[in-house]
Order: C-alpha cells, then sequence, then structure tokens
C-alpha cells in the first residue's frame, strides 16, 4: 500500500478486498504570475505571483476472485468510495505525518488486462490550500511532548527539539514555525488564545521578526482573548471592530513575540505545519 485515504474527520478509510492502491503522484504547486504589459516600457511589469494548485493521480489495480460479476461489484465499490464524502485526505505511507485534502470530481473508468485484472487511474483536485499539512498541531506537541520514533511526528518536519513550546507565560519568547511556508491567520489554520487578560487599552501581540503587531484597543478584564484565523473573539462575540484589524504571521523558523500592554496567566499557539 502506497497512500492512505481518509474522511473528512481524519478516519482511516478501508479499500475493499481485491482494490489495491499502487501509486500517487503530485506535482509542484502551479504558479500563476501576475504581470502587465504598459506601452512604452520594454517587456513587462512583474508582480509576482499567486499560487494556484497541483496535479494528482491516484493509481489502483483491482484483482477479483469470483467471475465476472466480482469485477464489476469491485468497479462499483471503488467508484462509491471515491464518492463517499464532499471532500477527502490522503497522505503517503512513506510519508505518514503530512496530508492533502483532494476531491475527485473527474469520470473514470478502469481499463481491463487479462480475464481477473483491471488498472485504473483516477484524477484527483486540490480542495482549499495546495500545500501539505501536518495532521498533528503545535498543541500536539506541547502536551504529549515530540518522539522521533512515533510515526505521527517522524523526523521528515523539521521539528526543532530547542523549540518544542507552545504555550508561554512570560512576555517575550519564541515560536517555532517548522514548516517551509508562512502561516498566514487570514488563510490558514492558526488559533491564538491568551487567557485571564488585564489591560486598559492596547493589549500587543507583536512578532517582532516580522513586524507585525496585533492590537486590542479596549479595556480587558480578566478575559480570554481567541484570535482564530482572522476572527477576535470574546466570549461568544466577535471583537474585530476593537481591535487594529491586523494580525500576526508565522514565519518558516524563529518568530520572535513580545506580549505588551498587558498581563496575562499563559498564550498558547495552535496550528498546523504548512510545505510546499
Amino acid at each position: 500500500m502506497t497512500f492512505t485515504l481518509y474522511d473528512p474527520n481524519m478516519n482511516k478509510l478501508d479499500y475493499p478486498v481485491g482494490l489495491n492502491p499502487l501509486d500517487f503522484s503530485v506535482s509542484n504547486i502551479k504558479k500563476e504570475r501576475v504581470e502587465e504589459v504598459i506601452d512604452g516600457i520594454p517587456g513587462n511589469v512583474d508582480y509576482g505571483f499567486n499560487y494556484s494548485t497541483r496535479a494528482l493521480t491516484l493509481n489502483f489495480y483491482t484483482e477479483h476472485f469470483h467471475g465476472e460479476h466480482d469485477y464489476r461489484l469491485l468497479r462499483n465499490e471503488l467508484y462509491a468510495l471515491l464518492d463517499s464524502y464532499e471532500y477527502l485526505y490522503i497522505s503517503e505511507n512513506s510519508l505518514p505525518s503530512r496530508i492533502l485534502r483532494i476531491t475527485i470530481d473527474d469520470e473514470i473508468t478502469p481499463e481491463r488486462y487479462g480475464a481477473w485484472y483491471s488498472q485504473v487511474d483516477v484524477p484527483a483536485r486540490i480542495s482549499g490550500l495546495p500545500f501539505w499539512r501536518t495532521k498533528y498541531t503545535t498543541q500536539d506537541i506541547q502536551t504529549s511532548g515530540y518522539s522521533a520514533i512515533v510515526e505521527k511526528y517522524g523526523t521528515a518536519d523539521g521539528i526543532h527539539i530547542d523549540h518544542m513550546k507552545y504555550t508561554h507565560t512570560t512576555n517575550e519568547f519564541t515560536i517555532f514555525n517548522s514548516g517551509n511556508v508562512t502561516i498566514d491567520p487570514r488563510n490558514m489554520k492558526l488559533y491564538i488564545q491568551a487567557k485571564y487578560v488585564n489591560s486598559t487599552s492596547n493589549f500587543t501581540i507583536e512578532n517582532t521578526t516580522t513586524g507585525e503587531k496585533f492590537i486590542y484597543k479596549s479595556s480587558l478584564d480578566n478575559y480570554h482573548l481567541i484570535l482564530d484565523g482572522a476572527k477576535v473573539k470574546m466570549g461568544l462575540f466577535n471583537r474585530l471592530r476593537d481591535s487594529n484589524r491586523q494580525f500576526i504571521s508565522l514565519v518558516p523558523g524563529e518568530n520572535k513575540i513580545k506580549i505588551s500592554n498587558g498581563t496575562f496567566e499563559s498564550i498558547t499557539f495552535d496550528s498546523p505545519f504548512y510545505y510546499k
């Protein structure tokens, strides 16, 4: 078995008897260049690029045992498996700590060879972000500890043994992003919770590595302040209007975090790591 499929709740999907995964091919991420041609200027003006998607193909072969009807039942079970959920997750068994979110939308037809075998190539599409992400998050490392011999973590994701703390009680500390993609809370999972915050105004969470600041302008009296992606939560209410409407991202490697203009009991960072 070369790859594993999971349902949206990350439960492993079992393949029907006779259905065998052969290979899973995945391309790099396609880039869409943003440029403009201006009269009187040679060439073009390059504004950079946006990451688009990847090309994915899942390869299966089938082996049936009980006659023609068995092949057709197995074929239909494959169709049902691939259409059981709105989307699926996939991981390579040789790198089991990372997953992609995919959908399967195109028609497929197995190609038979011999009396008992068939093969099918299944084109898939990226659903959402084109980046690999870890099955675990930073709080899994914080609470259960890191072990290189545990399949959940392994040794391939760049976890830094000197920076495995993602809950802090001091005003200055380091958050380590083991991935090679900047974690942007506007479109990626980043959950920050400061507990029992007291501040007269302008409670600030700053990433001094990037220069980004989140500022909560109103007073806080022993509240839990939550940054859930691009949402600013206080209890059941979204308090984005009471902030500077800016957020901090986490670049690959060390991020120096500074908390000012208030006191707190602890602050927690929770996010998976992302990879190109």
